[in-house]
């Protein structure tokens, strides 16, 4: 091979692929690759390298084609894959072009010069992709540059986003996703069975938690009489201050974080009661985990409304679709993703329901799909572009759904007693600030390794 190419070039489509793109170009930098992308250049090289054809031509010892449904057919992608197919020709060159597939273009329907070559795929994870790229470089002894480094990667971001990505001094408010509760009984019931009733456990419309023989509960005798269809199950029942609870030596003898866990659990209990009277689905992420969703068309247009936090209300979809196909480009039909919900209470910062958001996905708009390493693969397909202000507004705008545009939610505890949590999450006031960038930009992508999952 001429001893001049040495470059590792990456063509994609331009805006569409931009984001992975300069991912790719940053990571192989950082591992040491002379790598030129239209995105970071040289990462600061010289001018002759803008000259792409020559580039191509000359430069370049290995093509790596990004390939996606746009740069498939869009006409300045496929014009430097033409180019760089009659250079591999013309030297001889063995694997000159390296595809790697990024989204789910079927391959039957490959670019004719991509179709006969090994695409790497990026489309089920884009750190297993990068791993086998880089197997590829090394097996096929690729020059390294030891200018290209981690230390240069950071350097050249410094340079070109130093103005754009600027940390400020000035005072600047955070939202969180901790609903603070805002009222909860002082009392506490602890009941006890009948010696003849300690068998006695299953779900009903108040929370309790089974402590040995007693039943652990805000709700009253009456209430969980009434919920159990028993009468006279339980013998007697002793109040504890709240307070009294949930410290050390408490009245029952367990320990504070065991008190506090027990409280944790009824307030757990009381929101995932009241999910199926929100008209919401339940899905169990583990045994004791339940998150919320909307079912299609059970909100209008399948959206949320957002106020109170830019200058314009504003509205997210909860639930969308796509269209599912084979390998061979055959359509199976929609594939419809589902925003979701889970409400985790907590004692810290303050005592609160922190907001936890999911996305689920179902073939019919409705049962969740069975198979949960596919649900974790087509999560971080799907949201992979969402960032801060897309997440943010649809936890805000659910929350206030919930609550009815009021200022609390209440959740029934017993039939006279509730948690109410205020709708308006925590904020936090910081003395610096940042300028946000215009575009976005993602330099490492979160490495856990996706399952192998056929759908």
């Amino acid at each position: 091979m001429n001893n001049n190419r040495s470059l590792v070039f990456i063509s994609h489509a331009n805006t569409e692929d931009n984001e992975f793109s300069r991912w790719l170009s940053l990571q192989l930098a950082k591992n040491g690759y002379r790598t030129w992308c239209d995105l970071t250049r040289l990462l600061g090289g010289e001018d002759f390298w803008s000259d792409i054809e020559n580039t191509i031509r000359d430069k370049a010892c290995k093509f790596v084609y990004v390939l996606s449904r746009t740069s498939n057919h869009k006409p300045g992608p496929l014009q430097e894959l033409h180019l760089a197919d009659g250079v591999a020709k013309k030297e001889g060159l063995s694997d000159f072009i390296i595809p790697l597939i990024i989204d789910d273009l079927p391959v039957s329907e490959f670019n004719i010069q991509v179709a006969r070559r090994n695409a790497i795929d990026f489309s089920r994870g884009w750190a297993a992709g990068l791993l086998q790229l880089l197997e590829k470089l090394e097996k096929e002894n690729i020059q390294k540059d030891p200018g290209f480094t981690p230390d240069s990667v950071a350097s050249w971001w410094k340079t070109q986003f130093a103005t754009e990505c600027k940390i400020i001094n000035g005072h600047d408010e955070y939202l969180s996703n901790i609903f603070p509760i805002t009222e909860l009984p002082q009392t506490l019931f602890a009941h006890a069975l009948k010696p003849s009733f300690t068998f006695l456990s299953k779900p009903t419309r108040y929370p309790y938690h089974r402590h040995e023989s007693l039943l652990l509960s805000f709700a009253t005798a009456s209430d969980l009489e009434q919920c159990f269809g028993i009468s006279g199950c339980i013998s007697n029942s002793r109040e504890i201050s709240l307070g009294e609870f949930v410290r050390d030596k408490n009245p029952l003898n367990m320990r504070e974080s065991n008190a506090k866990n027990i409280i944790m659990d009824l307030l757990r209990q009381a929101w995932e009661n009241s999910i199926d009277d929100l008209g919401m689905l339940k899905y169990e992420l583990t045994q004791r985990n339940i998150t919320a969703y909307f079912k299609n068309d059970f909100l209008q247009n399948n959206r949320v409304k957002i106020s109170g936090i830019s200058e314009k209300d504003t509205s997210r979809n909860i639930v969308g679709y796509e269209t599912r196909k084979d390998w061979s480009g055959n359509i199976l039909g929609k594939r419809y993703w589902h925003y979701s919900l889970q409400f985790r209470p907590t004692f810290t910062p303050v005592m609160a329901f922190t907001a936890i958001s999911h996305v689920l996905f179902s073939y019919d708009g409705h049962n969740i799909l069975e198979n949960k390493n596919l649900i974790q693969r087509l999560r971080r397909s799907k949201c992979r572009d969402w960032w801060n202000s897309e997440w943010r507004d649809r936890v805000i705008g659910t929350v206030q759904w919930i609550a009815s545009g009021q200022d609390d939610i209440y959740f029934a505890l017993g039939s006279k007693t509730i948690v109410k949590i205020g709708s308006k999450p925590l904020s936090l006031m910081s003395d610096v600030s940042y300028i946000e960038p215009t575009s976005k930009i993602v330099i490492f992508e979160d490495e856990e390794d996706d399952e192998e999952v056929t759908e």
